[in-house]
């Protein structure tokens, strides 16, 4: 089963099943990635509802404030002495549904986040996801194409007073968008940045705009990911530290979501996503760490932005 919502469209469900591709460049349809893109899936339709009785699941690892500081505190010695330049570290919140049943939350989600790409589905390989993305991978219209640097966040409540840290985070970000759009000899125009809204959160963001006669799409989702806003800087170091910092899988966090075709594509960055496991939400968040970061601050960032999803539970 899979329901989804691109904004400003209707919402599409559909019965079916997801099945591994090898690259990009083997299907079109709805599609999905883990965290590196070493998996990819896409969704086949089918006529009938089948029954889904997923393998048994292990509940991901949930950090603690204080191991989540301690964390921190190694990834800025690692910055200080390694190269490293930011991290982006990810955590997991975990509330029961209690009453609450997934299609009823996807519906909430629609409602509550109307820019935000919403899905949800239930899968025999891949379990039972739902999320609510904000973060835009690429989007493409026939010959127009627009990008989204999207980083630094804030609490929604309050106007934003954006500091250096947040600043450089969304700064570090744009620049690897734009070096990619260079080297594939694009002409391309920035709008930002800006405070972007998502709910409980806002954002810094930047609008990349360009066209192309020639369809690069699947070329540039293989370019992007992961973009320092989900990884880090430089990419294979945070990779590798990733792999050592967190006990969690990321499996489908932050990995690419969404619909691909020749006309048009939609795809986004999978966050403010959770895995459904025996009645039990899971939600996945993270924080750009760099040098300047503060403990504290990036754990109340990360609390703020589970709220997306677990606030609809009440």
């Amino acid at each position: 089963m899979l329901h989804y919502r691109i904004p400003g469209q209707e919402v599409v469900r559909s019965h079916g099943i997801f099945l591994p591709v090898k690259t990009l460049h083997d299907f079109n349809g709805f599609v999905l990635s883990n965290a590196d893109a070493t998996h990819l899936y896409v969704f086949h339709p089918m006529k009938h509802a089948r029954e889904v009785l997923h393998p048994k699941k292990i509940k991901p690892h949930n950090m603690d404030q204080t191991a989540f500081t301690q964390v921190i505190h190694k990834i800025q010695q690692a910055i200080k002495h390694l190269g490293l330049v930011k991290l982006v570290i990810s955590r997991v919140s975990s509330k029961p549904m209690e009453n609450m049943k997934a299609l009823d939350l996807f519906e909430r989600l629609c409602n509550a986040y109307p820019d935000a790409f919403v899905y949800y589905f239930n899968d025999l390989t891949l379990g039972e996801w739902i999320g609510a993305s904000p973060e835009i991978l690429l989007r493409q219209i026939k010959d127009q194409y627009f990008l989204m640097s999207l980083a630094g966040t804030r609490p929604s409540s309050e106007a934003p007073e954006w500091n250096n840290k947040e600043i450089v985070e969304q700064r570090i970000v744009t620049d690897y968008l734009e070096d990619i759009l260079q080297k594939m000899r694009l002409n391309y125009e920035c709008i930002g940045p800006y405070n972007h809204v998502a709910g409980p959160v806002t954002h810094l963001r930047t609008d990349i705009t360009f066209e192309s006669t020639r369809n690069i799409t699947k070329e540039l989702i293989t370019r992007m990911h992961p973009t320092p806003a989900v990884c880090g800087i430089p990419p294979n170091l945070a990779q590798e530290s990733i792999k050592t910092l967190e006990k969690h899988d990321r499996e489908l966090y932050t990995g690419v979501i969404g619909y691909v075709s020749q006309e048009q594509t939609h795809c986004y960055v999978n966050l403010r996503c959770a895995q459904i496991i025996e009645g039990e939400l899971h939600a996945y968040a993270g924080a750009g760490i760099t040098a300047d970061s503060n403990p504290e601050a990036e754990w109340i960032e990360t609390e703020n932005k589970s709220n997306t999803l677990i606030s609809l539970l009440n």
